[in-house]
C-alpha cells in the first residue's frame, strides 16, 4: 500500500468563506464552485467567493443545497425559506414562496419536477405552474413489505431515505447519516406517485451512497465495499482494506473513489481518497477535520477532490502538477556550477562548495583572490578562473577532486592534438602543436565546441568558427534577423540553436530565426543561461527567475518572492535527473524525473451585454493568470480588470476575441464576439436632415412673420437676435461634443499611424525605397506624438493628482528605459500617506524627471541610477541621482534640456538644484502641506 501526495487547501470565514458551517457543494456547467452555507449561498471562481444573503432575496441564509437546473439558473435548498431560484446571479422571487417556507436540506431536478428531502419525513415535489409559480407537494415513503409512497403524513412506519437524481430519475437507498432506519436495496421514481425497486442483484445489501460511474456503468458503496454494476449485473466488486471503519457516503470517478470512513463506535470521521487501480491512499484526518463531520464530496472536471465540512469550511486536494522547489545554499551568491559523477560543485566570489547529490552532504574551500568561473574538467581537474591578475596558477583539493586556479584563458577543448582557449576578444588555437590566434571585433561571452564548428557568443552577434578552414564560415547578427546581438549563452541540439540574448530568446532552425520576448510569456527579456534537458524542453534563467521553453510556448513555474534566487546565473541537470539552478540566493533543485507537461488551462466565461463584457476567469490552480483580449486583427492586448467597455471606441463594427492561460498552461482561446458601436444621434444622417428642415421652417417663419409684423419690426428683431444665440449656443455645444470626439479618437488615429508605418518599414523591398527614410520619419513623430498624449491624458486624471501615483508611474519609466541598459535602475519611496499634489503639479514633475532619466541613459554613462521620493514636515523632495562621468554646466553647447527643467519647476513654485560634481543629482524640492 502507497500513499498518493495531494496539496490540501483549506478555505474558511478568515480567507473568504462567509461561514465555517458548510453543506451542498456541485460544479456547474460552466466549471463555477456552488457551496451552501450557514450565512449565505456561495458563487467560487478560485478567486473570489461571491455571496448571495438574505439582502439579496434568500428568505433565508441556511442554504443546505444546491443544483443547476439549466445554464445560469440554479435552484437552492433553504432551511425555512423553502426552495428558491437563483438565475443569472440573481434571486427570482415568486409570490407562492412565502406560502412554502419549507425546511430542506437536499434536492434535485427531473424533467416536470425539483425535488426536495425536507424535515423529519417530508418529501416535497415542486412544480411549476401555467402562471410561472409554484405549485408543492408533500408525501411520505413507508414499508409494507416494500417502499411505498404516501401522502397521508401521519402514516406509521415511515423511513427516510436518501436520494440522488439521475438521468431523470429519483434513486433512493439509506440514509447512513441521521436516520435509525436502515433498508436494503435502491428504489427509483419520477413522479409523486410513482416508485418500484431497481437493481435487483442489490436487494440484499444496505446501500450508503449511489451514482453514476459513466453512460451505462452505476457505483453504490455499501459499508465495506464499492460495487460498479449496470442495470443487468454487478460488473466489479471492492472491498476497501480498513476493517474497523464503515463507510458513510462516497463518490467514484474515473480511477477516484473518494469516501468517508467513522470508526465503528466513534463519532469521529476522516476522509480517504483511493485510487483503485495504482491502490494508493491518501488521508484527510480527523484532526485536520478538527472532529466535524462532512457534510459532501465533489470531484471536479479536473480530479481536484472538494469536502465541504460542517464547522471547519471548505477543504479542497488537488495533486500537485508543478515542479516542486526545494532550496540549498541559501545566502550565497553562487556565480557558476558544475557536476561530477556524486557531487555538483558551486562557486561563489571566494569559495568552492562541493555538494553530494545523494546525500546532500557539503563541504568547502575557501580562496583568498576573486574566483570567477567554472572552466570545466580537464584530467578529472576542476578549472577555475580568477579575476585577479596578481595571482598566478596553482592547485588544491577538494573531497579528492584536484582544483586549479589559473588567470589564463577560458578553454574550451583540449585533447591529443586540439587545444582551444578564449580571451576576451580573441580565439586561440592549438592545432598539431602550432598556435593560431584569430581576433574579433567584439567581447566574447561563451565558446562551445560542436563537431568541427565552434559557437562565439559575442556582444556583436554568434560568430560560427570552422575548424576544418580555419576561418569564420557564418556570423549571426540583427543584419540576418537577431532581435538583439549580445549574445550570453547558447545551446546547439541537432536541429537548432537556441540563443539567450539580453533582449530575449532566439531560436535558429536551418539558418531561419525566430525571436520570443516578454510579449510571448518570458518572465524577463534579459536571460542569462540556458539548458536543454533529458527531455529536449529548454530552461531558461533570466534576471527575474526562470522559464521553461517547449511547443514554442513558455512556461513560468518560479518568480522571485523573497526567498530564493532571483538572478539566475547558471542551470545544470545532475545524473539523477535534478536540475540546479544557482543564483544570487543559491541554489534551487527541481526534480525533473518526469517529462513537463501544462496544466489544464483555465476557463473563461464571458458576459457580453451590448457594447461591454463581463469576463470571468475560473481557475482552481494556485498560479498566476493572465487574460487578453483581441480587437479585430490587432495584436493581442492583456485586460487590466475583469471588463472591456466599447462605449468610448469610435464608431463602427468590431470583432473581439478573449484567451487566458496561468502561467505554466496553453491558452484557453473564447469565441469570437461581433460588437458594434452607433454614432450618436447628432452625428446621424437623419438628424442632420430633421436640423436641415428646422432650419428652413425657422427661417420660412422669420420672413413670413417679417412681412406679416413690418409695424413691430423692432421688437421682430430684438426676439430673433435672442433666437439665434440660442441656437448659437447649441451649435457651439455640438462642436464642442464633436471636438471632444476627435479628441478621444486621436490616440487612435495615432497608433493607427504607428502601427501601419512600422508594419512598411520592415518590409524588405520597402527598405530599399526611396520612402524608407521618410516613413521612419512618420513612424517617430508619430511614436513621439503618442506618447506626449499619453502623458498629457494621464497628467490631467484627477486621480494622478496623487504623489504616489507619480511615484509608480516614473518608476515604471525607469524600469522600461533601463531595461536594456547596463545601467541598474533603484529606487526608494518613504511616502506612507496619501498626499495630494496641487494641480498642474503631476504633469511638470513627469516631464521634469522624465527629461533626467533620459539624459542620464544617453549621456552619462553609468552603472546606477536612484529615484527618491520623501515627505517631511510639508517639504516635498524628489531626487534623481546616478553614478555617472556627470558635466561641466559652462562647457554644455545645449542647454535647452536644462532650461526647460528649471522652468517646470518654476511653474509649480518650486526649487531645482543640479549638482554634476560626482555623478549626476537632480534635486525638486517645495512646500506642499
Amino acid at each position: 500500500m502507497s500513499n498518493a501526495q495531494y496539496k490540501i487547501t483549506h478555505y474558511d470565514a478568515l480567507n473568504g468563506l462567509p461561514h465555517d458551517l458548510c453543506y451542498g457543494i456541485i460544479q456547474d456547467s460552466n466549471g463555477y464552485i456552488w457551496l451552501g452555507t450557514d450565512d449565505g449561498l456561495v458563487k467560487f471562481n478560485g478567486k473570489t467567493f461571491k455571496d448571495f444573503k438574505i439582502s439579496d432575496g434568500l428568505l433565508s441564509n441556511y442554504i443546505i443545497d444546491v443544483c443547476e437546473v439549466n445554464d445560469s439558473t440554479f435552484a437552492i435548498a433553504t432551511w425555512g425559506g423553502g426552495m428558491q431560484i437563483v438565475q443569472n446571479d440573481k434571486i427570482i422571487p415568486y409570490p407562492s414562496q412565502l406560502k412554502l417556507k419549507s425546511k430542506i436540506n437536499k434536492l434535485g431536478k427531473l424533467s416536470d419536477y425539483i425535488f426536495a428531502k425536507g424535515v423529519g419525513k417530508k418529501y416535497h415535489f415542486y412544480s411549476k405552474t401555467s402562471k410561472g409559480d409554484f405549485k408543492e407537494e408533500i408525501v411520505t415513503y413507508f414499508f409494507d413489505k416494500k417502499l411505498l409512497v404516501s401522502r397521508d403524513l401521519q402514516i406509521k412506519n415511515f423511513v427516510i431515505p436518501q436520494f440522488e437524481i439521475i438521468d431523470n430519475q429519483i434513486f433512493f437507498f439509506n440514509e447512513a447519516f441521521f436516520s435509525n432506519n436502515q433498508f436494503k436495496g435502491i428504489f427509483t421514481s419520477s413522479s409523486p406517485s410513482n416508485l418500484k425497486p431497481v437493481f435487483p442483484f442489490l436487494k440484499d445489501q444496505i446501500i450508503n451512497d449511489f451514482g453514476k460511474y459513466s453512460n451505462t456503468i452505476y457505483y453504490a458503496f455499501t459499508n465495506d465495499e464499492i460495487y460498479l454494476f449496470s442495470k443487468e449485473k454487478i460488473i466489479k466488486k471492492m472491498t476497501i482494506p480498513f476493517r474497523k471503519e464503515t463507510i458513510k457516503k462516497g463518490v467514484l470517478k474515473g480511477d477516484l473513489a473518494v469516501f468517508v470512513l467513522k470508526e465503528n463506535n466513534e463519532k469521529t470521521e476522516r476522509v480517504v481518497v483511493w485510487n483503485y487501480k495504482k491502490n494508493t491512499f491518501f488521508y484527510l484526518s480527523a484532526t485536520e477535520l478538527d472532529g466535524k463531520q462532512v457534510s459532501d464530496i465533489l470531484i471536479d472536471d479536473r480530479h481536484s477532490i472538494w469536502i465541504s465540512v460542517y464547522g471547519t469550511g471548505l477543504f479542497k486536494l488537488a495533486l500537485e502538477n508543478g515542479y516542486e522547489i526545494k532550496n540549498e545554499l541559501k545566502k550565497q551568491n553562487i556565480y557558476d556550477v558544475a557536476k561530477t559523477k556524486t557531487s555538483l560543485m558551486f562557486l561563489t566570489s571566494n569559495k568552492i562548495i562541493s555538494l553530494n547529490v545523494n546525500s546532500l552532504k557539503k563541504d568547502s574551500l575557501m580562496f583568498d583572490e576573486s574566483l570567477w568561473r567554472i572552466n570545466g574538467f580537464l584530467n578529472d581537474t576542476l578549472l577555475i578562473k580568477t579575476r585577479n591578475p596578481f595571482f598566478g596558477n596553482y592547485s588544491r583539493e577538494l573531497r579528492g577532486i584536484p582544483i586549479k586556479i589559473s588567470k589564463l584563458e577560458h578553454l574550451v577543448v583540449k585533447n591529443n592534438n586540439l587545444e582551444i582557449r578564449y580571451g576576451d576578444n580573441q580565439i586561440v588555437v592549438y592545432k598539431n602543436n602550432k598556435k593560431q590566434v584569430f581576433l574579433i571585433d567584439g567581447l566574447i561571452r561563451k565558446a562551445v565546441k560542436k563537431e568541427k564548428l565552434i559557437y562565439l557568443c559575442t556582444n556583436v552577434g554568434l560568430l560560427v568558427f570552422d575548424l576544418s578552414t580555419m576561418s569564420f564560415s557564418h556570423k549571426f547578427s540583427i543584419e540576418n534577423g537577431l532581435q538583439n546581438e549580445d549574445i550570453r549563452d547558447v545551446i546547439i541540439s541537432d536541429s537548432k540553436i537556441y540563443l539567450a540574448t539580453i533582449n530575449g530568446l532566439s531560436v535558429i532552425e536551418k539558418n531561419n530565426i525566430e525571436n520570443y520576448t516578454k510579449n510571448f510569456g518570458l518572465l524577463s527579456s534579459n536571460i542569462n543561461c540556458l539548458l536543454l534537458d533529458h527531455n529536449d524542453v529548454l530552461w531558461l534563467g533570466t534576471q527575474k527567475g526562470f522559464s521553461l521553453f517547449k511547443d514554442k510556448r513558455f512556461y513560468t513555474f518560479y518568480k522571485n518572492d523573497g526567498k530564493n534566487s532571483s538572478f539566475i546565473q547558471k542551470i545544470i541537470e545532475d545524473n539523477n535527473h535534478h536540475i540546479w539552478l544557482v543564483g544570487n540566493n543559491g541554489a534551487m533543485k527541481v526534480d525533473n524525473s518526469k517529462i513537463f507537461e501544462p496544466t489544464q488551462e483555465p476557463v473563461l466565461d464571458i458576459v457580453k451585454s451590448k457594447n461591454k463584457f463581463t469576463v470571468n476567469v475560473i481557475s482552481f490552480e494556485n498560479y498566476e493568470i493572465i487574460t487578453q483580449y483581441k480587437i479585430n486583427n490587432n495584436v493581442w492586448e492583456t485586460l487590466q480588470s475583469d471588463f472591456l467597455d466599447f462605449s468610448n471606441f469610435k464608431y463602427g463594427n468590431y470583432k473581439v476575441e478573449f484567451r487566458t492561460r496561468n502561467i505554466n498552461s496553453n491558452w484557453n482561446y473564447s469565441k469570437q464576439f461581433n460588437v458594434t458601436n452607433e454614432a450618436p444621434w447628432y452625428q446621424q444622417w437623419w438628424s442632420l436632415l430633421l436640423f436641415i428642415v428646422l432650419i428652413a421652417l425657422l427661417s420660412s417663419s422669420v420672413i413670413y412673420l417679417r412681412y406679416k409684423h413690418v409695424s413691430k419690426r423692432n421688437e421682430f428683431l430684438k426676439e430673433t437676435i435672442k433666437k439665434n444665440e440660442v441656437l448659437q449656443n447649441e451649435l457651439n455645444e455640438v462642436r464642442e461634443n464633436v471636438a471632444q470626439d476627435f479628441h478621444d479618437e486621436l490616440g487612435n488615429k495615432l497608433a493607427g499611424i504607428t502601427v501601419l508605418s512600422g508594419m512598411m518599414i520592415e518590409d524588405e523591398e520597402f527598405k530599399a525605397s526611396n520612402w524608407y527614410n521618410q516613413l521612419s520619419r512618420i513612424n517617430k513623430d508619430a511614436q513621439d506624438l503618442y506618447f506626449g498624449i499619453k502623458d498629457f491624458i494621464w497628467s490631467i486624471d484627477s486621480k494622478n493628482d496623487d504623489l504616489n501615483e507619480l511615484f509608480y508611474y516614473l518608476k515604471d519609466f525607469g524600469e522600461e528605459l533601463f531595461s536594456t541598459s547596463n545601467i541598474q535602475f533603484n529606487m526608494n519611496n518613504s511616502i506612507e500617506e496619501e498626499i495630494k499634489l496641487p494641480y498642474y503639479w503631476s504633469r511638470q514633475l513627469l516631464l521634469l524627471f522624465k527629461e533626467a532619466m533620459t539624459n542620464t541613459l544617453k549621456y552619462s554613462e553609468a552603472t546606477d541610477c536612484l529615484l527618491q521620493f520623501k515627505v517631511k514636515k510639508g517639504q516635498l523632495s524628489i531626487v534623481f541621482s546616478d553614478n555617472g562621468r556627470g558635466f561641466d554646466i559652462n562647457n554644455l553647447k545645449r542647454k535647452n534640456g536644462l532650461i526647460n527643467m528649471e522652468k517646470r519647476a518654476l511653474k509649480i513654485q518650486g526649487q531645482l538644484e543640479i549638482d554634476s560634481s560626482k555623478g549626476t543629482k537632480v534635486k525638486f524640492s517645495s512646500h506642499i502641506l
